[in-house]
């Protein structure tokens, strides 16, 4: 929570109180180490309660363990805790951090779950009596939802303040990596982690990475969002224990000032909400018709529906998106191969897109599929005919398998069971051929009806 500033005496200050040993009894307390009976009277209304925030699986970077800003959450708990009565409670170890989920292990919520977590987490506090609350904020990836919390909590007359690590880390000056945007697993979260738990870095790992993209991180090159290797934006090599220990410092006296704001700001007003007008009565139902249905057995909204399935595809394979890919088949849908092989279920299906997504030639590659003849069955089956194209961006390994040809582009002709379910169809089976390369013998046609060949065949 920003407040207006103070002046650096007063940072300093609580910077030097802070450096004292902490042999003394802390002025707060910790929730979790207190009975029922002996939480009841620090839960008042004038109390500010803590809640530490760090994220107890999310990447960061190749040479830091997932759990580190849950490690320097407990860091800043504790310093807190020391130096200020406040009540700390238990932290909240999952929030909202979309940039990273990539990265196998990392976990993120929506930001409307993790505000309403936030909220809810406040208000069966609020219960007991305290109207004032700071979340100890280890990552700027948060802030959006815990700024929605905040105006949420506002209406009922709680005060939610949270700390701005940025805000607070820039101040200090030292660090030396180039100037950018917005840093992860960098020079100064790499610092503070030397610096609170050393365990938990491996620096002969890190890896300096200035990134070129905006959005979301992604470990595909070529892939929309912006390129990292190994999950850091920044240049975690710069980093010492000596750097980390200021950063903390810093960031600690930031806190104690958000916290004591906290304190002393007035509450807001609790709002109420004005009385719903009543209802309007439904408009009356139109008489229902049967549908039209044309030449293919199939309503205009199913055969528009059964087509845009095709476009679906050709989109979500540009984007390299394995996982919507698969949920275009139903959930026991299959695709027969041309050479036998079959990919039978949503789990198989995405498990072997993932894989070939990240071999060389099919980064950047496309695959349209054109349905041109569609047929409903009935009303919740279809059978749709069309033509296929699958453009590699590189040269394609020796035998690429399931028929295809070693080349470039490959194309052929594919027919798909569907069926629908509400409003949507999925692809139940998918069957499809491969055009024979350029320069292959061209086929035998017959100019009779018969066999090829002496004595029949089969």
């Amino acid at each position: 929570m920003k407040q207006a500033l103070a002046g650096v005496a007063v940072l300093l200050s609580v910077a030097a109180a802070l450096a004292a040993p902490q042999t003394a009894t802390p002025r707060g307390v910790a929730l979790a180490d207190l009975a029922w009976p002996d939480a009841e009277p620090w839960l008042t209304a004038s109390m500010v309660v803590v809640i530490p925030l760090g994220a107890g699986a999310l990447e960061q970077g190749m040479h830091m363990k997932l759990n580190s800003d849950e490690r320097l959450a407990r860091h800043f708990a504790a310093r807190v805790q020391a130096a200020s009565a406040v009540v700390v409670a238990p932290p909240l170890t999952y929030h909202a951090y979309p940039a990273y989920a990539e990265y196998p292990g990392s976990t993120s919520l929506g930001d409307a779950v993790a505000r309403d977590i936030t909220v809810d987490a406040v208000r069966s506090l609020a219960r007991f009596g305290p109207r004032r609350f700071y979340v100890l904020n280890t990552s700027a990836a948060t802030i959006g939802a815990l700024q929605s919390a905040a105006k949420t909590l506002a209406d009922a007359g709680i005060l939610l303040g949270y700390t701005d690590p940025y805000f607070w880390t820039k101040k200090t000056g030292i660090l030396k990596q180039t100037n950018i945007l917005v840093a992860h697993a960098d020079e100064a979260a790499t610092s503070m982690m030397l610096f609170v738990d050393p365990a938990a870095v491996d620096m002969t790992r890190a890896m300096r990475e200035y990134p070129a993209g905006r959005g979301v991180l992604t470990r595909q090159e070529g892939g929309r969002g912006v390129v990292s290797r190994s999950g850091s934006l920044g240049d975690p090599t710069l980093a010492t224990a000596q750097k980390g220990k200021a950063l903390v410092d810093a960031l600690v006296a930031g806190m104690l000032e958000d916290i004591e704001n906290v304190r002393t700001a007035p509450l807001p007003a609790v709002r109420t909400a004005a009385p719903l007008p009543p209802p309007q009565p439904p408009p009356p139902r139109p008489v229902r018709r049967e549908d039209v249905r044309g030449p293919g057995g199939c309503t205009a909204g199913d055969d528009r529906a059964i087509r845009g399935v095709g476009d679906r595809f050709t989109y979500l394979w540009a984007q390299l998106d394995a996982e919507n890919l698969a949920l275009l088949f139903t959930p026991n849908g299959d695709i027969r191969h041309p050479d036998g092989a079959i990919e039978r279920g949503r789990e198989v299906i995405q498990t072997n897109r993932t894989h070939l997504f990240t071999r060389r030639e099919y980064i950047g590659s496309k695959h349209p599929v054109q349905l041109t003849d569609v047929r409903c069955l009935g009303s919740e089956i279809a059978i749709a005919d069309g033509k296929w194209e699958l453009r590699l961006q590189d040269d394609p390994q020796a035998a690429p398998g399931r028929g295809l040809g070693a080349v470039k582009i490959n194309a052929g002709w594919c027919t798909l069971i569907l069926v629908k379910a509400g409003d949507s169809w999925s692809i139940d089976a998918w069957r499809y051929t491969v055009n024979p390369p350029l320069g292959a013998p061209a086929p035998t046609l017959l100019s009779k009806p018969g066999y090829i060949g002496r004595g029949g065949g089969h």
